[in-house]
């Protein structure tokens, strides 16, 4: 996550970036999260160097996976189900340089499934608003997804630069973008 970039607030999307080191940006600037959130432009993390250690792919997966960790809990009961929690100590768990650009994380169980939203302040993508992070997964099943939800519908001039790739059931993996719901998500079952 080295390569978080902080913008001021009055720049235009992917203009006068520039790297900061691990601490908080000031409040009044912007947190650009593409060091973290990149895996989404590289076919959601299926391509094969997203596998390979040492890689720069490889080592954003494990920060994600690591940020993943920082908030989500389970608190298993007897009969084997679990219920989910945000960790009550997420902040501090989190990287210094996230901490301004989180508003709240938040967990909701419905007939779906589980909904972990981390809602932002002052974060973008490429320079993009960025609303919040939705993760998505249906306990015992294989139906898992990821999605980054934009403030305005100008995200679609993202589209371009994210990648697609075949995984080995010949189904195409990359993110999906949505501009009825200003997202782009990521599929990540079989």
């Amino acid at each position: 996550m080295d390569d978080l970039q902080t913008t001021t607030s009055s720049t235009m999307p992917n203009q006068n970036a520039s790297k900061v080191n691990k601490t908080s940006p000031p409040p009044t600037e912007k947190l650009d999260l593409v060091g973290l959130l990149k895996w989404f432009e590289n076919s959601c993390g299926f391509n094969e160097v997203a596998y390979t250690p040492g890689t720069e792919e490889n080592k954003r997966q494990q920060a994600f996976n690591t940020f993943e960790e920082s908030f989500m809990g389970k608190r298993y009961q007897e009969n084997g189900d679990y219920t989910p929690y945000v960790k009550p100590d997420y902040r501090q768990n989190l990287p210094a340089l996230l901490t301004n650009v989180i508003k709240n994380i938040s967990v909701v169980q419905d007939d779906e499934g589980i909904h972990y939203y981390v809602n932002f302040n002052n974060a973008t993508y490429r320079g993009y608003d960025l609303s919040r992070l939705e993760l998505f997964n249906r306990p015992e099943s294989d139906y898992v997804y990821k999605s980054l939800h934009f403030k305005n519908s100008n995200f679609m001039e993202l589209k371009p630069i994210f990648k697609t790739t075949r995984d080995d059931l010949d189904i195409s993996r990359g993110g999906e973008f949505n501009s009825n719901s200003r997202s782009v998500m990521c599929y990540l079952g079989l």
